[in-house]
């Protein structure tokens, strides 16, 4: 066959891909949008109830020596009527975690604080079957969930709960913020994604009227909710967004309170990092595989069935954005083959649009918010596209089977050993192919297809590296 037919069919799966990336695109733009013209809908909070209701605090843990205590401190310092608050370290260690909780509850107990310490003789259900034993255990109407790292505010408690009023209300999500200024590039990156999750597409989705999920930790529950949609469920990585959508599912509705803020750790470092968002992207695609089939079944408005499919498959965005920097060098080929015409809108067009929105965006950033702002939106870019071999890996495991081990996030390093891995090479390899790949786009004349392989190889490297560095630890 003529090069000018493998040219042509070159083009067309270049095409393709950036087709399903931009529906990602103009649906990232929709929120960005919503927030803005939604910028101006704030309603106060409600009035302080009367009496105030009761409220268990379930902290999940599993070998959290490390913050364990000052999540405990914190918890016990929430400004609440002490005979209205009840605390439940749900406690799953097999490390001295379990000495430090035990020593900490024995110790809040002689003052009269209400925490009980639940240690469970297995992990059936890993965090989901914790909070749904720690169900058994209270009777009270709602529960705040925190993670292990995680130091709630004081006032938490008094600015969420009067949400309630309303009795149609079944989670209320406060916003996560950070302990700590991020310090590296990876932990700024890590920030930028969590910020934006909170201050752009929650904000969008809550105050337009879409779906939006509990986010695991930081939120409260109203206990009937979690009934009545047949409570916590084990069988994906992710039983907060799980719940969520059966929960919303039977009418319920949410709250995000965007103005409380609960502080939490960054992932210390590139281990860390990707088991948190393996888990998070394998869970995602696992929640889209048990209630996509059902929901554009349903009599849901179509509408809103294509915000949760294009909400829940996210991670999709980074895996398509590598296989266009992997594709890069054959569509630089393809180009001297194909017409004037086609080789603008099949190949130069789409690239250049996704480059010049990065550039408007990044200046508005640098803008509004000083010039390193602005630099991080090309930071966070390229680490976005180091990940994606992992999140393409966790994806196809989540759409193939449903459950799996749930891997806490580790909250320290993970040391400075060095350790050749699969994923590691793999990586490596991905890096080198990119850079190659812009190269060759360059010596061919394609460049309109340099810069996304460029910025895929600095994060792919990243990645590959920061994994063989420390990969030997192993979370305790």
């Amino acid at each position: 066959m003529s090069d000018n037919f493998w040219a042509l069919v070159i083009a067309v799966i270049n095409i393709g891909l950036w087709s399903i990336l931009y529906v990602y695109i103009y649906y990232n733009l929709l929120l960005i949008w919503l927030e803005w013209h939604t910028r101006n809908k704030t309603t106060p909070p409600p009035p302080a109830p009367e009496e105030w209701p009761g409220v268990t605090v379930q902290l999940p843990m599993y070998n959290e020596a490390e913050v364990c205590e000052a999540l405990l401190a914190a918890v016990v310092a929430l400004d609440y009527p002490r005979d209205k608050l009840h605390i439940q370290v749900l406690d799953d260690s097999t490390d001295r975690t379990s000495a430090l909780v035990a020593a900490r509850v024995a110790e809040y107990q002689r003052q009269g604080v209400s925490v009980s310490h639940l240690q469970r003789v297995d992990r059936v259900g890993y965090k989901a079957g914790a909070l749904a034993e720690g169900l058994l255990e209270t009777d009270d109407p709602f529960l705040l969930l925190l993670d292990a790292d995680f130091l709630p505010n004081p006032t938490l408690l008094r600015e969420v709960l009067p949400h309630f009023a309303d009795p149609k209300v079944g989670m209320v999500q406060a916003r996560w913020g950070h302990i700590r200024p991020p310090a590296t590039s990876l932990e700024r990156s890590a920030a930028f994604w969590i910020d934006r999750h909170f201050a752009i597409e929650q904000v969008a989705r809550s105050r337009s009227g879409h779906f939006f999920h509990f986010n695991g930790t930081g939120g409260v529950w109203r206990r009937s909710a979690i009934d009545d949609a047949g409570g916590w469920a084990a069988d994906t990585l992710a039983e907060d967004l799980d719940l969520s959508l059966r929960a919303w599912q039977k009418g319920w509705r949410f709250v995000y309170a965007h103005d409380t803020i609960v502080p939490a750790l960054l992932p210390p470092d590139v281990r860390a990092l990707k088991i948190q968002q393996g888990r998070w992207s394998t869970g995602a695609f696992q929640v889209a595989r048990k209630h996509l089939p059902a929901l554009w079944r349903s009599s849901q408005r179509k509408r809103d069935v294509a915000f949760i499919t294009l909400q829940v498959t996210g991670y999709s965005f980074p895996t398509l954005l590598l296989a266009l920097a992997l594709f890069a060098a054959p569509a630089a080929w393809a180009r001297p083959h194909l017409g004037s015409f086609w080789r603008f809108t099949m190949i130069d067009l789409p690239a250049i649009s996704f480059v010049v929105g990065l550039i408007v965006q990044a200046v508005i950033s640098g803008a509004r918010r000083g010039r390193q702002a602005g630099w991080l939106e090309f930071e966070a870019s390229s680490l976005g596209l180091g990940l994606a071999p992992l999140v393409f890996s966790a994806g196809l495991q989540g759409l193939r089977s449903l459950g799996g081990a749930f891997q806490r996030t580790p909250k320290r390093t993970g040391g400075a050993e060095w350790l050749w891995s699969s994923g590691a090479a793999i990586e490596v390899g991905l890096a080198i192919w990119c850079a190659a790949g812009a190269v060759g786009a360059g010596l061919l004349g394609g460049w309109s297809c340099v810069p996304i392989p460029l910025v895929a190889s600095v994060g792919l490297a990243v990645f590959g590296v920061g994994s063989m560095r420390g990969s030997a630890a192993r979370t305790p």
